[in-house]
């Protein structure tokens, strides 16, 4: 069994060292690699955040149709944002990707603040 540090670092790790191959390498194939490894560690992320979730069952939305789109969303876009600012040469796409990866952390941020215990129900 892994120590307790470790274990909860291992998303973060795997996001980061993802996008750390994607902003590094501009050839196709550390740049999957980076995706891969992004995607994999977004998804633990999301496994652990929905096993503790403290908030009521009736506070949640009901988005079966969407389910993975809502989850990933942020994940997606801080994606996105990597790759335009490093895949399109224009320097006019560097404030756009910005702007897009602000938008994903800011989405993770309010998600990670609104599973928190704060219902009256």
């Amino acid at each position: 069994m892994l120590a307790k540090p470790i274990y909860e670092s291992i998303p973060y790790f795997y996001i980061a060292f993802g996008s750390f191959c994607m902003v590094v390498s501009s050839a196709l194939l550390p740049t999957a690699l980076g995706v891969l490894l992004f995607f994999n560690g977004a998804n633990i992320w999301r496994l652990r955040s929905n096993a503790r979730r403290k908030d009521h069952q009736v506070n949640r939305i009901r988005a079966n149709k969407n389910f993975y789109y809502y989850e990933f969303k942020p994940f997606l876009l801080l994606i996105v944002g990597i790759l335009v600012m490093r895949w399109i040469p224009y320097k006019f796409m560097y404030p756009v990707g910005v702007m897009i990866c602000c938008c994903g952390l800011l989405i993770l941020f309010l998600r990670i603040l609104n599973r928190r215990t704060r219902s009256l129900v």
